[in-house]
């Protein structure tokens, strides 16, 4: 089943569903934490704090630094050079997910909703090769408040020109946070199981998807069930 343009939205969150970029997080950590000369620390001691927003790896990653009088923003900038310097040294999109872009592409309008910063998203999706299948991006940074809150998948779905309550729009991801974001917007949430987390949530997803190929097949049931009216948005 192809939906009508601009009648559906499949939102993607970034790290952990799309591809694996926590090794080349951790490295713009130890650049910049040797760069102002902190004390080394293994890189096991970052890992869970590097997909979780910005200011939350700020505040973890650097927590020494910023105890020490270093200015938020100027760490934040040293971060990002950092990072966009090396962006893709060793990410990898997941297995087929090239493919199963182009095919939810041809289903849906897309979008990646994340909780990186927007201009390290578009970054990142472009040294991947994958940026122009992406309707929209929107980062942690892009609206007022970043996920759980619906906002950014609201702002997703209007920015592709679908109703964000009476269009259809998905919610794709590996955290409880997309699974928070797509309830708060009456969303169909899709979890992926091969990302950084072992299990969903205490709220369920209405869909797992095993491997990045169950994708289309998910959104493709979940527009059939809906029926016409539901998939194109009501009208």
């Amino acid at each position: 089943m192809k939906a009508q343009p601009g009648s559906t939205l499949v939102a993607l969150d970034l790290d952990g569903t799309i591809e694996d970029s926590r090794a080349d997080m951790v490295a713009a950590v130890h650049r910049v934490r040797q760069r102002r000369s902190l004390v080394p620390r293994p890189g096991d001691d970052f890992l869970p704090h590097i997909n979780r927003g910005m200011a939350h790896l700020y505040r973890h990653c650097f927590a020494d630094a910023l105890d020490a009088g270093h200015a938020l923003d100027e760490i934040a900038a040293d971060y990002e050079a950092a990072y966009l310097a090396h962006i893709a040294d060793t990410t990898e999109l997941y297995p087929g997910m090239v493919g199963v872009l182009a095919e939810l592409s041809e289903l849906a309008s897309l979008a990646v909703v994340t909780n990186k910063g927007e201009r390290l998203s578009r970054a990142l999706l472009d040294a991947l090769g994958v940026l122009g299948h992406f309707a929209a991006v929107v980062g942690g940074d892009t609206c007022a408040e970043a996920k759980p809150s619906p906002l950014p998948l609201a702002f997703a779905a209007t920015s592709c020109a679908v109703d964000p309550v009476g269009g259809r729009v998905f919610m794709i991801g590996d955290s409880a946070g997309d699974i928070r974001t797509g309830r708060a917007l009456g969303a169909t949430v899709i979890w992926c199981a091969w990302g950084y987390y072992d299990a969903p949530s205490q709220q369920a997803p209405d869909f797992t998807a095993y491997d990045p190929a169950d994708l289309p097949r998910l959104v493709r049931e979940a527009l059939a069930a809906a029926g016409p009216a539901t998939a194109k948005g009501g009208t």
